[in-house]
């Protein structure tokens, strides 16, 4: 554990760092054990809650974000099935599923969410929804083989141990299921400083998390992940002060188009001026065979 004097954060990931670290090879937090998690668990559990104050609510960028999880994830969940269940990774406030829970009421929701903070939203706007308490352990209270399918939308770098999760994650989805992700793809930032963010959050190199999801059992749908969210265009539309243009397709295409661009650039650990050129996340399809 980093304390860091003077500052706000104190945060869980190593003050030292492996060369497969750097390499993106090996994901910090993912080894995690015993009171290591519990202190994460801790520092994480109410940290976008309070560091956000409602902000993802009405930020452009991350209506952005929600135009993405449409095109490129909710695309792919179809159903005219009397009942469809879908688990919903740290929803926080649920906003990005309530669109598509809007427009399929006979679906069932099921969210495991760390902050009781969050929960209590949940319950008020997602009302016949499962809300579950996530586990220390990074356990899922739910049965294995009930879920159609499963979202975790920048959650999974918050959190230790996400080969762990992500196993879970196959364990409940039944054979079939869907599993959308969108993950930062860099360690966003020098987090032996001072984070800007919440304590822990360190994003998972796109050739990990692949990696990761193929050894839990999961197939890669399309063969890659799309990379999206070019970080510099959200400063660039703000500055201008264009930020009403950012979450309709003309910013997704342009977007797209952008991050594919810059797509052969990717380094994990970013500590030089050019290998900031590079894509900001991915968004990735799974499927449970």
């Amino acid at each position: 554990m980093i304390a860091f004097p003077g500052a706000r954060v104190v945060t869980s990931l190593p003050s030292e760092l492996t060369p497969e670290v750097r390499q993106g090879l090996s994901l910090a937090g993912d080894d995690y054990s015993g009171e290591q998690l519990v202190a994460w668990f801790e520092q994480e559990k109410e940290a976008f809650f309070h560091d956000n104050d409602g902000n993802s609510e009405i930020d452009s960028w991350y209506a952005h974000m929600r135009y993405v999880n449409e095109r490129l994830g909710f695309s792919e969940l179809r159903s005219s099935a009397t009942s469809f269940s879908v688990l919903v990774l740290g929803p926080g406030s649920g906003i990005e599923v309530e669109n598509i829970a809007a427009r399929n009421p006979h679906w069932l929701f099921s969210f495991v969410e760390a902050s009781e903070n969050f929960r209590q939203h949940l319950k008020v706007k997602h009302p016949g929804s499962r809300i579950v308490a996530a586990q220390v352990s990074g356990d899922i209270d739910l049965a294995s083989d009930t879920e159609d399918a499963a979202c975790a939308f920048s959650v999974l770098h918050h959190i230790p141990n996400v080969s762990h999760v992500v196993r879970e994650v196959f364990r409940v989805l039944k054979a079939g299921g869907i599993f959308l992700v969108r993950e930062p793809c860099s360690s966003m930032g020098d987090w032996r400083f001072p984070r800007s963010a919440t304590p822990n959050e360190r994003g998972i190199s796109r050739n990990l998390l692949i990696s990761i999801a193929r050894k839990a059992g999961f197939e890669l749908v399309g063969g890659r992940p799309t990379p999206v969210l070019l970080s510099p265009l959200n400063g660039i539309f703000k500055r201008l002060h264009l930020q009403g243009f950012m979450g309709g397709a003309p910013f997704y295409w342009l977007d797209r188009l952008s991050s594919q661009l810059v797509a052969l650039n990717d380094h994990y650990w970013r500590d030089t001026w050019w290998k900031r050129i590079g894509p900001s996340a991915y968004f990735y399809v799974f499927k449970k065979p």
